[in-house]
């Protein structure tokens, strides 16, 4: 079969290639591939993914950013794992098995994480915005006082690489898109391209808070472990009676719930240090405890009224 033949049918028109093939130019399809939930094409709606994004495609070329987002939209990634290591992605291109993607933070060192979680705690807006899943908007500005590494494309605080070989390509753009669109949902994981996870750094920020306004004591608080537990008895002995509530059932129904820990964001962030006349902290305390007896007694009267007189009474 000549060249034209195998490029053109009969009709003139361009052959379909053999079942199976893949198409000049297009993916191997992923099934169940890792996509953008987006619909509208914005994957950055935080702070911290546009810094992200703008990092990302400042070591990209248009065509790789074009093609990454199709890729990223197609659903192109069949792995896609953020760990305290950094993050792993495998996006499927036009070659028979995917391309395995890298991306790290330049880990910090030590001192730059007690650095920057000191000078976290010492502000009450930090600590209250942080221990609450929040990012505060001005944190960059913190890490650029500090001379600290953040999402800096000056400085190049992240490093990527891929299999596939080319310095600028669409599967690490592909890769980075999905990651702006989770730093969006929940950008505390940011703290993970830089080795720390997120739980690890909130503990840490508590403790150092709770060093600020309560002490070393308060801050290291050894749980309390019983002197004494009973080993159980061996199974083959409990068979019998194995699907049967015994007396241990009704005990715990009658026990009293955990005693309620007053105002427990105002005592985790410690005092204000604001000065003034009245107490802020104290202030605070009285309007939460007013907004809480307003809502208790909304409720109470709205379940003492009829179905169809309750929609009022909470309006």
């Amino acid at each position: 079969m000549s060249e034209h033949d195998q490029r053109f049918a009969s009709n003139g028109r361009p052959a379909r290639p053999p079942r199976g093939a893949v198409r000049p130019g297009n993916p191997r399809r992923v099934r169940y591939g890792v996509k953008l939930k987006s619909r509208d094409g914005v994957v950055a709606r935080h702070w911290v993914a546009r810094r992200w994004v703008t990092l990302l495609e400042n070591t990209l070329d248009a065509e790789a950013r074009t093609e990454g987002m199709q890729y990223a939209r197609q659903g192109q990634i069949a792995l896609f794992e953020l760990t305290p290591d950094g993050l792993t992605a495998r996006v499927q291109g036009r070659a028979a098995r995917p391309y395995q993607v890298q991306m790290n933070g330049r880990t910090l060192a030590e001192s730059d994480w007690q650095r920057l979680i000191e000078a976290m705690s010492s502000e009450a807006l930090y600590s209250a915005k942080m221990l609450a899943g929040e990012m505060p908007e001005n944190l960059g500005e913190l890490f650029d006082e500090l001379d600290i590494p953040f999402l800096d494309a000056a400085r190049e605080s992240i490093t990527s690489t891929c299999t596939c070989g080319a310095e600028r390509c669409k599967h690490r753009a592909a890769a980075g898109y999905l990651l702006a669109e989770r730093l969006s949902e929940d950008p505390m994981i940011v703290f993970r391209l830089y080795g720390m996870p997120e739980t690890q750094l909130l503990e840490r920020l508590r403790q150092s808070r709770a060093m600020h306004t309560q002490g070393v004591a308060a801050a290291h608080v050894d749980p309390l472990i019983p002197e004494t537990q009973d080993e159980p008895a061996p199974l083959e002995t409990c068979l019998e009676d194995f699907w049967r509530s015994g007396p241990e059932l009704t005990r715990l129904e009658q026990t009293a719930p955990e005693p309620h820990v007053a105002h427990a964001l105002l005592r985790r962030l410690g005092p204000s240090p604001l000065t003034g006349r009245f107490p802020l902290v104290g202030l605070l305390a009285s309007i939460y405890d007013e907004v809480s007896q307003s809502a208790i007694r909304m409720r109470d009267q709205a379940e003492r009224l009829p179905d169809g007189e309750s929609d009022e009474v909470t309006k």
